[in-house]
């Protein structure tokens, strides 16, 4: 059961398509939708305010900080509106919140294990990613307790559900998440899709035996061979019409094993064509 559905506002196109999937969600499981804009304390920081105070006229960066801090706080009221506004038109639930602070940190404090968090991919922020050490997208997916469904710039209705799963346990926690929302969601097919390093009819046994232990809905299973974060981005470009939404377990590596070869699931994360929501 999902409680709340949290989705990140800051005005980029991507976070106006999380609002989409909002509304849609918060209808389809009958839960409200809280529409969530964090004005980020590193744009108050040096040496961002620095040049905007060169720009200004101001000598000192501390002379302009407080101004800077009330443009955003009243852009940021404006975008909350704005999503209000869309969400009684779509006919959601909905409320609220703003804060100041580092945003994926604000966006995880403000989330309970049982809700559902939803954000654009890319947002208004994202030319200066590599300054700020990665997505804020990225970022909540790493840190939040609840699951966190990550979104592109355009929104379809979920009918085609593909799921990726290995066997472990964060994949499992994936098919039993879907297990959960399966009545609610309704969708109209779910495609299993699973990547072994090599052909094996003993593991293919195992995978089905499993999925069928955890997953009560009919299902197409799919097996490829070969590295998954390549043959599920693969999969996905080749096939991005036939489905709605990937779901996945997330993170499932050891921090060591990321350093040395990276995180599939950012990977996936960053180049799946539909969105991906992640479950722990």
């Amino acid at each position: 059961m999902v409680g709340r559905i949290l989705v990140g506002i800051d005005g980029s196109k991507n976070s106006w398509i999380a609002a989409d999937y909002g509304i849609y969600l918060s209808r389809k499981f009958k839960r409200p939708v809280v529409g969530i804009h964090i004005v980020d304390i590193r744009l108050l920081e040096s040496p961002f305010i620095e040049d905007i105070a060169g720009a200004l006229g101001f000598t000192t960066y501390s002379d302009v900080t407080p101004k800077i801090k009330e443009v955003l706080d009243e852009r940021g009221k404006a975008l909350l509106a704005e999503f209000a506004k869309r969400c009684r038109e779509g006919g959601a639930d909905c409320s609220i919140a703003q804060a100041f602070g580092v945003v994926a940190n604000e966006i995880v404090d403000m989330s309970d294990p049982e809700d559902l968090i939803i954000l654009g991919k890319k947002g208004i922020h994202n030319q200066y990613a590599p300054l700020f050490l990665g997505s804020t997208a990225e970022a909540v997916a790493r840190k939040s307790k609840c699951p966190v469904m990550v979104v592109s710039d355009r929104f379809k209705e979920i009918k085609n559900v593909i799921l990726a799963f290995d066997g472990r346990e964060k994949s499992v926690h994936a098919a039993q998440y879907l297990n959960s929302i399966y009545k609610d969601l309704e969708p109209e097919s779910i495609t299993v899709l699973t990547v072994l390093e090599e052909k094996s009819s003993e593991k293919e046994k195992h995978i089905k035996d499993l999925i069928e232990e955890y997953l009560k809905a009919d299902f197409k299973m799919i097996f490829k061979y070969g590295y998954p974060e390549e043959e599920i981005e693969n999969y996905l470009k080749e096939n991005r019409d036939k489905y709605d939404l990937l779901i996945m377990g997330a993170y499932g590596e050891s921090r060591v094993k990321e350093l040395i070869l990276g995180s599939t699931t950012s990977f996936i994360m960053n180049k799946s064509p539909i969105p991906v929501l992640l479950i722990k």
